[in-house]
């Protein structure tokens, strides 16, 4: 039986960790070892984990952001014999044959990276189903989101990208791609590194049948300026790395729209002198 490392990153959300474990440890799937990593959120989720044995604790010691403190966790779990690492935020919980589906899934289909139906939590009303990915305007989108589930997206299938809310890697593709690209610090770090695994030959597959819930947006406030600031600036930096010069200059005129927006206008700036990573937003 293949080894599955399941990686959650927590700040701030001990509550939401501990039900993420509870879920994960009543799964059917058998060889799994759990790496909670914390950004320094100084919740005393250590101290609540000590009831766990089997569960590995990191502390980070800074808030390393979602790309950071995720790829510490990858680092430990590649340190060992896990065939998958399946990555989980913390506000997450997995239903009893979750794992088990994307182990047989990634099996079939060899080296790739695979994502999980998600639910709104405590619902039937769809999160994500596959992940669009709009190159011209550097948008992503998650097909049905907000959509109640009436077996409309059952069909599993390729897709642009796995949102790295639950995203289920073979270790191959670290290894031949490299982690997260910590310049992000959150948001579009999943589409990039979809976008190098797709480049690389890997597939990257939705599969409906594995199911997750979410509660949206717990750590970074859903609509916040946190949100606002990196999803501008990191909309040009994937431009920037893969796009073609008339894709960049289309953002950077957007990106001129809106310097009446604060936060917008720290993004754009920050990019502008390469001030990436956490960039301006934590000081």
């Amino acid at each position: 039986m293949d080894k599955v490392s399941i990686v959650i990153l927590n700040f701030r959300v001990k509550d939401r960790v501990m039900s993420c474990i509870d879920s994960i440890l009543k799964s059917s799937y058998g060889n799994i070892e759990i790496i909670v990593v914390d950004n320094n959120s100084r919740d005393d989720l250590e101290k609540a984990l000590l009831s766990q044995p089997n569960i590995r604790f990191i502390q980070t010691g800074a808030n390393l952001g979602y790309t950071g403190g995720n790829n510490v966790g990858i680092k430990e779990a590649l340190k060992g014999d896990a065939k998958y690492i399946f990555i989980l935020n913390p506000d997450t919980t997995i239903k009893k044959n979750t794992i088990e589906v994307l182990v047989k899934v990634a099996q079939e289909i060899g080296d790739s990276v695979v994502g999980p139906k998600i639910y709104f939590e405590d619902s039937k009303k769809i999160w994500y189903a596959g992940g669009r990915l709009d190159l011209e305007n550097v948008l992503g989108s998650h097909k049905g989101v907000d959509e109640v589930d009436q077996g409309q997206y059952e069909k599993q299938e390729e897709t642009d990208y796995v949102t790295g809310a639950a995203m289920f890697v073979s270790r191959e593709v670290f290894e031949k791609i490299g982690l997260f690209d910590e310049q992000y610090f959150l948001y579009y770090e999943d589409s990039d590194f979809c976008f190098r695994a797709k480049k690389a030959g890997f597939k990257v597959m939705y599969i409906p049948q594995a199911v997750v819930y979410h509660a949206n947006a717990k750590s970074t406030g859903l609509g916040s300026f946190l949100q606002d600031y990196f999803i501008t600036r990191n909309r040009m930096l994937f431009a920037r790395k893969f796009l073609s010069l008339r894709t960049q200059f289309a953002l950077f005129r957007e990106a001129l729209r809106n310097l009446d927006k604060p936060m917008r206008r720290k993004a754009f700036v920050d990019f502008w002198i390469n001030n990436l990573e956490k960039g301006s937003f934590f000081k």
